[in-house]
C-alpha cells in the first residue's frame, strides 16, 4: 500500500548507508528537484532504512546524481501492486 509522497511521486531512491542517503538530499536540494526522505519500505531494505521519494517525471535527474558521486543502491517505480525496479533509461 502506497502513502504519503510515495503515492504522489512515485519514485524511490534506496541507499547502502545514512551517509549516502544525506549526500543524495543536497544534491537534490543543489538540482532544485523536490524530494521527500521516507523510511525504506521493507521490502526494499538493505543496510539502511532511509529512501528519498521524488515524482517520477525527474527520474532523468539520477544520472545527475550519478555524475555527482551520489551512490544508491536501486531505483524503484511505486505503483498500486508494489515497487519495481526501474528499467527505463536516465540517458
Amino acid at each position: 500500500m502506497l502513502y504519503g509522497k510515495i503515492k504522489e511521486y512515485r519514485a524511490l531512491l534506496t541507499f547502502s548507508s545514512w551517509s549516502d542517503a544525506l549526500a543524495a538530499e543536497r544534491a537534490f536540494e543543489k538540482l532544485d528537484c523536490p524530494y521527500s526522505p521516507i523510511p525504506a519500505p521493507r521490502s526494499l531494505s538493505f543496510e539502511c532504512n532511509f529512501a528519498i521519494c521524488f515524482p517520477l517525471g525527474k527520474i532523468d535527474l539520477v544520472k545527475s546524481l550519478a555524475e555527482k558521486g551520489v551512490p544508491f543502491v536501486g531505483l524503484y517505480e511505486a505503483t498500486d501492486n508494489g515497487f519495481i525496479p526501474w528499467k527505463g533509461s536516465t540517458e
